[in-house]
């Protein structure tokens, strides 16, 4: 005879009844949720002493964390309803399809959720990095622009115009992404210009003296350089090529670059090359032009 038929009555403090009372149901959910809420507290706290010790991106451990705490509470839930003697198989397969119905509805979402894992992973850029976009995601307002924050569906790009672009995260896993933010390497700039054969010599000159003692232009790995690339109709085509050691000097020393050399040819008397259409019906003295 069962001890627990005498329940309420009497009950008998034994090992045997006490197992079997164990063995029931409700007992058994319930001392699984007594059990199992702290066993998922202590190992989502050494999950996260784990996480702290290694290299994971944030975004990556947050996302690994979340399904991981998920999967405790669903490991937890299940097996206790299952001790209440409800069809777990069935609520498992219910679940199936419901998330493969999601997957189907979201599946835009899911390739960007799956996108930013591999950016997190792969890290073709990080957070505070500049890059240059894909020509189809730049716009009006501008595609280079500074990374501020990666997310697992989107990626947050502020523009050089200050515009907050949000860009789902398939777009920059389909297209090359430039990335100009490096720790050890510099970014090289071509200038490109062209001088009459008579001024080539004066004006490569003039050029090397302003890129030594340019500010923003870095000696490393090379110095600055002049080469002269082709020959025109009446110039010789110039290519001035240097390094900056931050990608975000890029434009700034290209424009100072450029407005000191025009300063430094003006008063050096030094002419690029431009074309000239002379109206021969005009009154025009060639000699002045140089013919």
């Amino acid at each position: 005879m069962s001890c627990l038929e005498s329940i309420p009555d009497s009950l008998e403090p034994t090992y045997e009844c006490a197992s079997e009372l164990l063995a029931t149901g409700p007992v058994s959910a319930l001392l699984i949720f007594v059990i199992g809420v702290p066993l998922i507290k202590l190992a989502k706290r050494q999950l996260r002493k784990l996480f702290d010790r290694t290299e994971f991106d944030e975004g990556l451990e947050n996302f690994m964390f979340r399904i991981a705490g998920v999967a405790m509470w669903a490991i937890v839930l299940l097996t206790a309803a299952s001790e209440l003697g409800i069809n777990v198989a069935g609520i498992v397969a219910a679940l199936g399809i419901f998330g493969l119905a999601v997957a189907f509805a979201a599946q835009d979402t899911m390739e960007n959720v799956i996108a930013g894992i591999f950016i997190i992973i792969d890290r073709p850029f990080r957070e505070g990095e500049r890059i240059l976009l894909p020509k189809k995601l730049g716009g009006i307002y501008s595609s280079w622009g500074d990374v501020v924050e990666i997310g697992l569906r989107t990626t947050h790009v502020r523009s050089t115009d200050g515009v907050l672009l949000t860009i789902p995260n398939k777009l920059l896993t389909k297209d090359a992404v430039a990335n100009f933010s490096h720790s050890e390497l510099r970014v090289r700039i071509r200038l490109g210009l062209t001088a009459t054969w008579g001024n080539v010599t004066k004006a490569e000159e003039i050029v090397r003296d302003i890129a030594n003692n340019h500010t923003d232009i870095s000696q490393k790995p090379k110095p600055p350089g002049v080469v002269l690339r082709d020959f025109g109709d009446q110039e010789v085509i110039m290519e001035i090529r240097y390094y900056v050691d931050n990608a975000r000097k890029m434009r700034s020393s290209k424009s100072s670059f450029v407005t000191e050399i025009l300063r430094r040819f003006e008063e050096e008397k030094v002419t690029l090359a431009f074309p000239v259409r002379v109206n021969m019906n005009s009154d025009v003295d060639l000699d002045e032009l140089g013919f």
